[in-house]
Formats: structure tokens, sequence, C-alpha cells
């Protein structure tokens, strides 16, 4: 009997497609290359980033001021499709909405990527009432694991 189940058991395998093997991707880290400040018109000033300095860039914001942030994911297998989520956490109270009239503290948004791949998102403020004072935080999530992040804060 246990034979005639170990048979079966290995048929079974034998006929699964061999995608039903492949490595779930998995990223390990993400290195952020850059991340800064840039105004109305000009290009984010971008530079190494200090890995054992922490250092919280102050600018003051106007309408068109970006906050720009790069990185490259590490993890297996290399070129693996994955999904990554910028989030761009404003300080209390948050910002309203035009619409519901409530306060939200975060804007977020999905990008498809691939591991071991540039990924650069941009966060302006393209009105006054988003300028809020304060930290605010840029972070990068892999499904509920966050995997990078920079603060910036405004005046």
């Amino acid at each position: 009997m246990k034979s005639v189940v170990r048979l079966l058991a290995g048929l079974a395998l034998l006929l699964l497609p061999s995608s039903a093997f492949a490595q779930a991707p998995h990223i390990d880290y993400a290195d952020v290359l850059s991340s800064g400040y840039s105004g109305p018109g000009e290009p984010v000033a971008q530079g190494p980033i200090r890995r054992n300095i922490t250092h919280t860039p102050v600018r003051v914001a106007v309408v068109g001021t970006k906050f720009d942030m790069k990185i490259r994911t590490a993890g297996q297998p290399e070129g693996a499709d994955i999904m990554l989520r910028f989030v761009w956490r404003a300080p209390r109270p948050g910002l309203k909405d035009a619409k519901t009239s409530k306060l939200d503290r975060e804007i977020a948004e999905d990008v498809p990527s691939k591991i071991g791949a540039e990924v650069e998102r941009t966060f302006e403020f393209k009105d006054q009432a988003q300028i809020l004072r304060g930290t605010w935080r840029a972070e990068v999530w892999n499904g509920r694991r966050r995997i990078a992040m920079r603060r910036f804060a405004v005046q």
C-alpha cells in the first residue's frame, strides 16, 4: 500500500509544470543610491549617500519643490518581477483630501520593477495645501516589509 502511494506521489510530481518549482522572488535589501531636493525648474541635486552620518535635509518648500529617491534592490533571482510601493508620509495633521475633506498622512504609488533594477520616484509639492512644515518620510515597501526609508524636513 505504501509503495502505491509513493508511486502516485512520484507521478504527480512528474506531471507538475516546471514553473511550480521556480524560486519565488525575494528582496534581501534595497540600496538608496540617492535622495535630495530640487526647486521649481531645477534638477534634483543628487550626491553620494553618507551611510554613517544621520542627516535630515531641510528646505523651505514652495510650490514646485521636489524630493527624489532612487533605489536599487538586491535579492534572488536577479531580474525577477517584483512590486514596490513608494509611500510619502506627511507630518501631522496630514494632507486634506480635496474631494472628501478628510486628513490623510500618506501618498502611495505602486511601481512594478525587477530585482537589481534602479527605480526612481519623485514627490512634488503641487499646491500650497501640500506644503506641511515638519519631517516627512519617503519609504519603499515590498509587501509588508519596509526595505528603504529617508526623512526630509520642510520649513
